[in-house]
């Protein structure tokens, strides 16, 4: 006799099945946390597969837009096809990628397991992943001083802003 499965189960073996799909055709893909019960600055976007190549991860927090994220990680990919590069601390030009960009590690437990799970699991925990942040209108970045929070959320993962015991 099977034991029945539950909802979340179900949805799970539906999305293993579909970034199976995905990454057998592609080099990597999306998954984006859109939940409204989460404040913008923590709803993100983010990739999986680009680690099977050895390559970092890339996650886009606060975008109320999914598909402008994902516009955003498709920048940072092409730059670093063009380039060969991509380090922690690197800032990409308005020339170089729609807007101009931050790129910072975040390869810490806490993203690990609460951001990029699904990578995660596929790839294991010592996947690099790096966070694409852009300025507000004033040109900071989210750990710059000035920064404009409210209208600009973005929920920076680098340094001491997120608790990893979380």
């Amino acid at each position: 006799m099977s034991t029945p499965i539950s909802e979340q189960q179900r949805n799970q073996i539906k999305l293993q099945g579909f970034l199976e799909d995905k990454l057998r055709w592609h080099d990597y893909t999306h998954i984006a946390v859109d939940d409204e019960e989460l404040l913008l600055a923590e709803r993100f976007v983010h990739t999986v597969g680009r680690a099977r190549a050895g390559k970092p991860e890339l996650i886009v927090t606060g975008c109320a837009d999914p598909q402008r994220a994902m516009d955003l990680i498709s920048d940072v990919v092409a730059y670093e096809d063009r380039t060969g590069v991509l380090v922690d601390g690197q800032r990409l030009t308005a020339s170089e990628a729609r807007v101009s960009l931050l790129i910072r590690d975040v390869s810490t437990p806490f993203v690990r397991e609460k951001r990029v799970a699904q990578a995660t699991s596929r790839f294991g925990s010592g996947i690099r992943i790096f966070q694409v942040a852009w300025p507000d209108g004033g040109g900071c970045f989210p750990s710059d001083p000035g920064y404009d929070h409210a209208g600009h959320p973005q929920q920076a993962l680098w340094g001491s802003q997120i608790d990893s015991s979380d």
